[in-house]
């Protein structure tokens, strides 16, 4: 009796709880009246007889979800797939979903989302795909209840989310049980959040996934990884670590060599690569190690990866030594870009005796499958162990181009500018390429060249000379004019009464000139008697 007391108890209790995590009425929702015609609704069946419904609600300024799915799905029942989308509204706060056991996609991008309520999926146990990137959450809205299932007997019941995006958010960090309610978890990205730091219980919840497959830590400000971050995760196969701050490849991933099939490690700060960076990887069959600032060398025994069918390992500027022998051990190889790097020669130890034939049999055994090589944007030196490696590779068998440009020549100064599709080894090994080149420097204008300079500054100083001569001549010509009789005299200026008087009594007789002063003095004598 007692037994059942506390089992009744407990089961009152765990209703209660329910009750109260459920949809609150006191939240409003969006009207779901006339939903189909605010929104998008269709239905459609596959070959399968399976019904898919599609909800797309997307830009209409809403602040909630629905309360329930329109009447038009009609009953919505295992086996039915709903896809809802509210990407582009104003949702804050993303509610409980509404009940059903089909097999929801909900997408929720580009809505301010900074709260989640617990717990979301309580009535929604088939939940596959949850898409709330770009949004404004942090860590403190991502608890353990926000994904637990509904109740069922003495324990919350898992749900059965696959695909999980929370990147281009506000995450610091995960609580350590945040993923115990999805076991089934194969896809979590976590891309452009702020981990910077995988601290014991982040390192923890990502590797309580152990059935993760794909995981995307990319633009993160990531320096180090946790030495046993991988120990559980066997199923990985996709690691995504681009645009990070590594400097050496992360020994963790070692511990993926059964199982990881891909790998990026593009835009992070690595200055070389050595036979330890990518130890054990045995299955890794995609690798990309491009747009590495700081990367210079590849060593030896840096790509001995068996498996390998893709490398991409362009744009890295100062990027000159790349050991291409590692590649023979990868038989599978298919495509090869090692585009825009500073690379100027390849050496895969190709005996000078073999001929061109001889060369290309031997890149059908190396690389059976190789379908592609982008090499262009290169400074290559042509010579003739480049031309013979390159023919190993493929050429021309394959595309030795990439984005539309060409690989050319860049030295010696007698092939610069020259299409490497353009040559054979078989033609540069026969060539007598000078070691040195003087070059021959264009002839500038007929005003800057040498001689006319000189010419110019020779006829600029005799026509100074020239004219300080005749300079001198004048000045002295004037000279001594000035001291001869032609020379230029004074003006002496007289008054006019003066000098008419003095040429009158030049002119007249003595006895006329007497008489005129005579009767002169008489005048003035008379004028002053009166």
């Amino acid at each position: 009796m007692k037994h059942e007391f506390l089992l009744l108890l407990l089961t009152g209790t765990a209703l209660l709880l329910t009750f109260a995590d459920g949809q609150h009425e006191d939240i409003p929702y969006q009207a779901v009246t006339k939903i189909c015609e605010a929104c998008v609704c269709l239905s459609n069946q596959d070959s399968n007889h399976r019904l898919h419904q599609t909800l797309n609600c997307d830009m209409k300024n809403f602040e909630h979800i629905l309360p329930r799915w329109p009447t038009e799905f009609g009953t919505l029942s295992t086996g039915t797939e709903i896809v809802a989308t509210y990407s582009g509204n104003r949702i804050r706060l993303l509610q409980q979903l509404p009940a059903t056991n089909a097999t929801l996609t909900l997408s929720c991008r580009h809505c301010g989302m900074q709260q989640l309520q617990a717990p979301l999926f309580m009535d929604v146990p088939n939940v596959e795909a949850l898409y709330l990137s770009w949004n404004e959450i942090a860590e403190d809205a991502l608890t353990p209840e926000l994904f637990r299932g509904p109740f069922k007997s003495t324990k919350y019941e898992p749900i059965g989310l696959k695909d999980l995006d929370l990147s281009h958010n506000r995450i610091a960090l995960l609580y350590r049980k945040l993923f115990e309610h999805t076991p089934q978890l194969l896809k979590l990205n976590l891309a452009y959040n702020r981990l910077s730091v995988l601290d014991a219980g982040t390192a923890a919840a990502l590797g309580s996934v152990t059935s993760l497959q794909r995981l995307d830590l990319s633009h993160n400000g990531l320096m180090t990884l946790p030495s046993d971050l991988f120990v559980q995760l066997s199923s990985l196969r996709v690691l995504d670590l681009s645009g990070n701050e590594f400097t050496v490849v992360p020994a963790s991933i070692q511990q993926l060599g059964k199982s990881l099939v891909q790998l990026n490690l593009s835009g992070n700060q690595f200055s070389s690569l050595n036979a330890q960076s990518f130890q054990k990887l045995e299955a890794l069959r995609r690798l990309n190690i491009s747009d590495l600032p700081a990367l210079r060398t590849i060593g030896r025994g840096a790509l001995v990866l068996p498996a390998l069918e893709q490398l991409e390992c362009a744009r890295n500027p100062k990027l000159e030594l790349l050991e291409l022998q590692d590649l023979l051990a990868s038989r599978a190889l298919s495509q090869l870009d090692i585009s825009h790097n500073a690379l100027s020669t390849l050496t895969l130890n190709v005996s000078s005796s073999n001929s061109s034939n001889s060369s290309n049999s031997s890149s059908a055994a190396a690389w059976p499958r190789l379908r592609s090589v982008s090499i262009a944007g290169n400074p290559w030196y042509c010579s003739c162990e480049l031309m013979q490696s390159l023919e190993l590779v493929g050429m021309p068998r394959v595309e030795l181009s990439a984005g539309g440009a060409e690989a050319r020549c860049d030295t010696p100064y007698l092939l610069a500018g020259t299409p490497l599709y353009n040559l054979t080894s078989q033609q540069i090994c026969s060539m007598v390429i000078p070691k040195k080149y003087r070059a021959v420097e264009e002839e500038p204008p007929r005003f800057l060249r040498r001689r006319y300079v000189v010419l110019t500054a020779i006829i600029a100083s005799v026509v100074l000379v020239l004219g300080l001569i005749i300079g001198f001549i004048v000045v002295c010509v004037r000279r001594r004019l000035k001291g001869s009789d032609y020379g230029v005299q004074p003006i002496r200026y007289t008054s006019v009464r003066g000098s008419n008087l003095s040429a009158f009594s030049q002119l007249q007789p003595a006895s006329v000139a007497s008489k005129f002063n005579n009767a002169a003095s008489a005048g003035a004598t008379g004028a002053a008697n009166a």
